[in-house]
C-alpha cells in the first residue's frame, strides 16, 4: 500500500532529522517500522530507524513531500501523530511510543485516540 509518511526525530544533542518511507505509513505499518528500531529503553533514534528499515531515507522535513498522509514526530519516548484529512493535518495520537505500537496493533487503523 502506498501510504506515504515522514518520521521526524527531535533530540537536544543531534538536532532534528526527518525520514521518509514511501509506503505502509498508516499507523499499523508505522508501528512495525518503529518496533523494528526500538531500543531496550523504549527509544527510537534516526540511526536505528534507518538501519532497521531498509526503505527509509533521510529527507529535509515533514513538508518536503507533499503527498504524505501521515506525520510522526518522535521526541524521546514520545510520539505525536498527525493524519492529513482533506488539506488539514489532524492530530491522532500523542503519547508514549510503546503505547502507540500497542494501540496500532490492537485496533489496526480503526482508532481515534488523541
Amino acid at each position: 500500500m502506498s501510504t506515504r509518511a515522514t518520521y521526524q526525530f527531535k533530540t537536544e544533542h543531534s538536532g532534528t532529522h526527518t525520514v521518509y518511507i514511501h509506503y505502509d505509513g498508516y499507523p499499523l505499518g508505522a508501528s512495525h517500522y518503529l518496533e523494528n528500531a526500538i531500543s531496550e529503553k523504549g527509544l527510537v533514534s534516526t540511526e536505528r530507524f534507518l538501519r532497521f528499515n531498509k526503505n527509509a531515507q533521510l529527507t529535509k522535513s515533514h513538508e518536503a513531500h507533499g503527498d504524505t498522509e501521515y506525520r510522526y514526530t518522535i521526541t524521546g519516548d514520545n510520539i505525536l501523530v498527525f493524519k492529513r484529512i482533506d488539506q488539514n493535518w489532524v492530530q491522532k495520537f500523542d503519547g508514549i511510543i510503546v503505547d502507540f505500537i500497542m494501540f496500532a496493533k490492537q485496533y489496526n487503523d480503526d482508532w481515534e485516540i488523541i
